[in-house]
């Protein structure tokens, strides 16, 4: 085969990869765009241009800056109560605990489950009435808690659902991450007579910093795209009590069937969360913590 024929092969069997990536990627991306320039709601008529119109709106709409507000405290206290809990349980982890291999199997299971499942699993639970939480609370004397209902357990109840099923992800990385790191500079600091606090101070969390940022990253993304728990536990109440911003996006897009002022707000929280990280990764190399 000649080297022209070879190429027009390559160039061939390029076309479907191509098409695709243009087709599942590219071109919803541009659609955005035009959308969140535009007005849509099925039957007015089709798509209407109307340039900054739903920018313009969203900065006088004080339910979404309650929506991004919540949001950022939802992740913020959903980061750290993760990180904290990964940290410690895969530091017990290295260590020769009994049951340690049988734990190691049992506690990545929560994260194979499907959200919606565990959110039903959980509405069980919290149930007021019929539910095992308030049930052995009033056993031991209790008032019973309106888990989804009250004023604020709506969040707390929503982050321990989530600190359940993905703080199990955070340790099985962070657990790799420790593992990996030679054994003789521990072993080194253990003959200079350091202590097991500043062995993990000085030489665990900085060497494995750079594995464990790209874990907090990847896991606070996902945080932010938080929506079948809340839309299975509270549906955004009670009132707005728990209505995070990607939920308060499926409201106005596809319950309102406001869909270019949703899609604005779609690219408002990307370019928030953008920021945020590049301001984030930053930080981290002026410090040192990243190179």
């Amino acid at each position: 085969m000649s080297m022209a024929s070879d190429k027009k092969v390559k160039q061939a069997l390029m076309i479907p990869v191509i098409s695709y990536i243009l087709l599942i990627a590219i071109f919803p991306l541009f659609f955005s765009l035009y959308m969140m320039l535009s007005q849509w709601t099925p039957g007015s008529g089709g798509i209407r241009f109307v340039g900054l119109k739903n920018f313009k709106a969203i900065m006088h709409d004080a339910r979404f800056f309650h929506s991004l507000w919540l949001t950022f405290v939802y992740v913020a206290i959903l980061i750290a109560s993760e990180v904290s809990l990964g940290i410690g349980i895969a530091m017990l982890l290295q260590k020769d605990l009994k049951g340690k291999n049988f734990f190691r199997i049992t506690y990545m299971l929560p994260m194979l489950l499907a959200p919606i499942a565990v959110s039903y699993g959980w509405k069980m639970l919290y149930d007021y009435l019929r539910g095992p939480f308030n049930y052995f609370l009033v056993l031991l004397g209790f008032k019973p808690v309106e888990w989804l209902t009250g004023k604020f357990t709506p969040v707390i109840s929503l982050i321990i659902v989530d600190i359940w099923q993905w703080t199990p992800f955070l340790i099985l990385t962070f657990l790799a991450a420790f593992e990996a790191l030679p054994e003789e500079l521990f072993e080194a600091a253990v003959v200079d007579g350091g202590t097991p606090l500043n062995i993990f101070r000085k030489i665990t969390l900085p060497l494995a910093m750079p594995v464990m940022i790209t874990i907090i990253l990847l896991r606070t993304i996902d945080a932010f795209k938080v929506f079948d728990t809340v839309y299975i536990l509270t549906g955004g109440g009670p009132g707005t009590a728990t209505e995070v911003l990607n939920f308060y996006i499926y409201l106005k897009g596809f319950r309102a069937f406001d869909l270019g002022y949703g899609t604005a707000m779609s690219w408002i929280q990307l370019i928030i969360i953008i920021v945020m990280f590049t301001f984030f990764i930053r930080t981290l190399k002026r410090i040192g913590a990243l190179r």
